[in-house]
């Protein structure tokens, strides 16, 4: 018999598969992307490019084509999301999310649809699930944890499916 520490352990690993399956990739060639990134950062090199480490959606609101990449900052050796707006209107690039070492659970990217979604709940209590109006970066860390970042009320914000 299962406890409920390992099935929610082996839903999130499911709930992570799934944001892995739904991916899409990213052009490293776009030159116009690199240039909109902060200064020192840059993306993070993949051997393939179905890697995982980017991709498109509309993240900020429909009819924009936002880009979401894993980044790494030369100067002090940080890894980061960075999301591109699709368009100048919406702001200009950003890095939403800062992270340290990636070696033992490698980052993966993915393409969350809109929807209600399950918060990992800490306290012990239920968490009510939480509404996405957009399409949101899916970010897994290997075995480690996955997490959906979404755009709300002007800003990017993040919920753990698993930890």
């Amino acid at each position: 018999m299962c406890t409920l520490t390992q099935q929610l352990h082996r839903a999130g690993l499911a709930a992570g598969l799934l944001l892995v399956l739904s991916s899409t990739g990213y052009a490293y060639g776009s030159e116009a992307i690199v240039k909109q990134l902060p200064p020192g950062w840059t993306p993070l090199a993949a051997s393939a490019p179905d890697a995982g480490l980017s991709l498109s959606g509309k993240f900020q609101r429909q009819g924009n084509v936002d880009t979401a990449l894993v980044v790494q900052n030369g100067q002090d050796g940080a890894y980061g999301l960075a999301v591109v707006p699709g368009s100048v209107t919406d702001g200009t690039a950003s890095i939403v999310k800062t992270f340290k070492d990636i070696k033992a659970n490698p980052p993966h990217l993915s393409l969350v649809q809109p929807g209600s979604y399950q918060p990992a709940c800490h306290t012990g209590n239920s968490c009510a699930p939480l509404s996405i109006a957009n399409e949101s970066i899916g970010l897994c860390f290997g075995e480690a944890s996955c997490e959906i970042i979404y755009f709300a009320d002007g800003a990017y914000h993040e919920i753990y499916l698993t930890d």
